[in-house]
């Protein structure tokens, strides 16, 4: 009998329910995973009777009679339980056992089952039904065992009642939404019946998903089975998958909670999106394994099915052999990504936008978006980071036209900061100067500017006539770039007057109309990395139709008292040096005190391996195409910092960026970047030259296929002097930009001349032709 049998056969004894693990691992060594466990002695001598090497792992949950406290401590240390459970009493004593990374699970009983959670806290996951431990003697893949704590075993000490502060909070039951997709077309004709029937066979051949194992991996492809192998519509995949292949999972989703609902019928519509390249559509629904399920099927269909089938086969031994199936492209094409999908994010950053846009003159959704960010990443700002260091630093430009509702939002949000009692995080209206700015970042170093007609502000930095103003956007430039260090002003000769900001969070939203905006911009901004750190927002539909029924109601209670919470909040310092407080918090005296304690966010693996992809698929577009380079060489790095903010509004107590929060992150900025290089990126100007000539030009256009007459542009340019407009048009006449005629005869002096765009000017001329 060797150690492992005689620890089960042990277990068993006490009631609590046994199953074997794969050696060294934890993967359950029975086809049913945990739903196998028992306490049958003879069904546990015959297990380790197959493999007497079986690791031993204990059914947590009401049939074993213990609910188990999980403490990790992950490899990497980025996450750490006990750091977690500083925030609670001390556990009971009970028995323990330690985990060979150096954490422990704590056994407890209680008549009143706590629900399941994982990540109840960063590090501290609560395990009950349908979820087990592996238990002492096994052997961690890492080659540590786990041991009982000395004098902690299984009858060395009683087992305690299960802590109440350890217990998940109770949530409102959700109602997950309808799943309604339907599949390719299939030539073979197969019913659904038989589908479904293939289906149910052939989900029995999938591994099913192992936390910490590759689980995600395994639920893809498995989904790719369901929907690309057989052709099964998203709720016939999401029928099969929840009923015969999530029971075997472990743990299985909880498909009544709301973020795992998601994140599994995620796996099936990104399993649409992305088809295995290897293997052709209809893989499965093809074999002849099933021949005698689909009845008669045309013979040009069982053709090369036995080849089909081979290179199935090998391709999921490659699978189970540890090959990721995530595509190496996960970024959304471009044509794929809708705006509508954006304009409502989840959490906070949505509740926002929700209640603008319900009282808005005139609603523009994506402006609004624009504006929640800005202002949500000041309200994190110093508070939040992410693995690389990631703060929620914003810089966004809303560019529509003259009353089309493009000030609305900035109003509202200074009505919610007077609402929430977060009046200090609005900076002024307007710029005196980049001195100005340093001391406003330095007396509160997280500061939202709202800034109207920030176009007429460029404008006037570029022209270099106001030398206070000349350093604005090179100070904003470093404010950005210091965010996750310390920001150093300019040198005095007084030394006590220089700044010094610890991380400061400067956030901007700017709008204006596109013709000034233009203006205020250039060509070599897109390489020297002013542009690049902006996310423009730019509306077409510049005239919504008015809407005055609600355009006084008050901000949401819910969202005020969050906006409060997260204004006052306070990250706990692990040394209890309470000067960190108030860095934090800004002040005079702030810039003299060490660096904020900040609430680390992480993400999962999913994401992380999205915002990666976002980069690769970046550089690639940036290598062909030069003049956008320097703006996808910082998508990531603005994906991050969206996807922070979101995150931050989603969950107050443990923020995490998920794959939907990459995703939506992801997606906007590629929009972003895309819409710019489209709509903005043709019409600026390398110098003053060309912005004067694209002035005329549109001069001219406005007067269609009528023609502009000189005095008409003359009028309007008047700030140029005669040589420079004559200049400018001959040059623009010589480029076939312009066309010029001259005009209706006059009694005295010559005739008018008369311009038109080249394409006004067809038409004009089509129009002559029929009379």
């Amino acid at each position: 009998m060797t150690e492992f049998l005689e620890a089960a056969l042990k277990y068993a004894e006490l009631g609590w329910r046994v199953l074997p693990c794969r050696p060294k691992q934890k993967i359950p060594a029975t086809p049913h995973g945990v739903k196998d466990a028992t306490t049958n002695l003879e069904q546990i001598k015959a297990w380790w009777a197959q493999n007497p090497q079986f690791n031993v792992a204990i059914a947590c949950g009401k049939e074993s009679g213990v609910y188990v406290v999980d403490v990790d401590v992950t490899e990497a240390g980025d996450v750490n339980g006990y750091d977690s459970l500083e925030e609670f009493d001390e556990l009971p004593e009970t028995v323990r056992q330690d985990t060979p990374r150096g954490g422990f699970h704590a056994f407890y009983r209680t008549d009143d089952p706590p629900k399941n959670k994982n990540s109840f806290r960063p590090g501290i996951d609560i395990r009950g039904d349908g979820y087990y431990v592996v238990a002492c003697p096994s052997i961690h893949p890492n080659g540590g065992r786990y041991v009982w704590a000395p004098d902690q075993g299984p009858g060395q000490i009683e087992i305690a009642e299960f802590p109440d502060f350890m217990r998940p909070a109770e949530k409102a039951p959700w109602v997950a939404p309808p799943i309604s997709q339907s599949p390719r077309l299939d030539p073979t004709g197969v019913r659904d019946d038989v589908k479904m029937q293939i289906a149910e066979a052939y989900i029995q051949h999938c591994e099913p998903a192992f936390q910490g194992q590759g689980g995600h991996d395994k639920l893809f492809w498995a989904a790719q089975c369901m929907v690309n192998g057989i052709g099964l519509s998203d709720s016939q995949a999401f029928d099969i998958l929840s009923r015969q292949y999530n029971p075997f999972c472990t743990p299985p989703w909880n498909l009544q909670e709301k973020k795992d609902y998601r994140d599994f019928v995620r796996k099936i519509t990104e399993a649409r999106k992305h088809p295995p390249s290897d293997l052709p559509y209809l893989w499965i629904l093809n074999d002849p394994e099933y021949a005698h399920l689909r009845g008669e099927v045309p013979q040009e269909v069982r053709d090369g099915a036995a080849e089909m089938l081979a290179a199935h086969r090998e391709s999921q031994q490659q699978i189970l052999a540890g090959r990721s199936v995530f595509p190496a492209r996960l970024v959304t094409p471009l044509e794929d990504i809708n705006q509508n999908d954006l304009m409502r994010p989840p959490g906070l950053v949505g509740e926002i936008c929700d209640w603008i846009n319900s009282t808005a003159l005139c609603r523009q959704p994506f402006l609004t978006l624009g504006c929640a960010l800005a202002f949500c990443g000041s309200l994190f700002g110093r508070k939040v980071t992410e693995k690389t260091g990631a703060r929620t630093n914003l810089y966004c430009m809303g560019v529509g036209d003259s009353s089309s509702g493009k000030n609305w939002p900035p109003g509202q949000i200074r009505k919610l900061c007077l609402q929430a009692g977060a009046l200090d995080l609005l900076g002024g209206e307007t710029v005196a100067s980049d001195a100005g700015i340093e001391e406003r970042i330095h007396r509160f170093p997280a500061t939202l500017f709202l800034w109207d007609e920030i176009g007429f502000l460029l404008r006037s930095l570029k022209a270099n006539r106001d030398t206070h103003k000349t350093g604005v956007v090179p100070l904003l430039m470093r404010l950005y770039s210091s965010s996750g260090s310390t920001f150093t002003g300019r040198e005095y000769a007084d030394a006590e007057k220089q700044r010094r900001i610890i991380q400061p969070c400067c956030c901007i939203y700017g709008s204006s109309t596109p013709d000034r905006f233009l203006e205020g911009i250039s060509e070599s901004e897109l390489s020297d990395g002013w542009l690049s750190r902006c996310l423009v927002f730019r509306v077409e539909d510049n005239q919504p139709p008015k809407s005055r029924d609600r355009c006084n109601d008050p901000p949401p209670k819910e969202v005020c008292e969050l906006v409060s919470k997260w204004f006052r909040r306070r990250i706990k310092p692990k040394n209890e040096d309470l000067d960190s407080y108030a860095v934090v918090h800004g002040g005079a005296n702030s810039a003299t005190l060490q660096p904020p304690t900040q609430l680390f966010v992480p993400s999962t693996d999913e994401a992380e391996r999205l915002l990666i992809s976002l980069d690769n698929t970046a550089r690639e577009i940036g290598a062909k195409d030069k003049r956008s380079k320097y703006l996808w060489l910082k998508a990531e790095e603005n994906a991050r910092k969206v996807a922070l903010i979101i995150a931050a509004g989603l969950n107050y107590e443990h923020p995490e960026i998920t794959w939907q929060v990459a995703e939506y992150a992801c997606n906007l900025i590629s929009l972003l970047i895309w819409q710019f290089m489209h709509t903005i990126a043709p019409e600026m100007v390398v110098c003053s030259v060309d912005a004067e000539k694209r002035k005329i030009a549109r001069i001219v256009e406005e007067h269609g296929i009528n023609g502009c007459r000189q005095r008409e542009i003359t009028r309007r340019t008047q700030h140029l002097n005669q040589k420079a407009r004559n200049g400018y048009i001959a040059d623009m006449l010589d480029a076939d930009i312009l066309v010029s005629e001259p005009g209706p005869k006059r009694k005295h002096g010559r005739p008018p001349t008369i311009y038109w765009t080249a394409g006004n000017y067809v038409a004009y001329l089509e129009g002559q032709k029929n009379g």
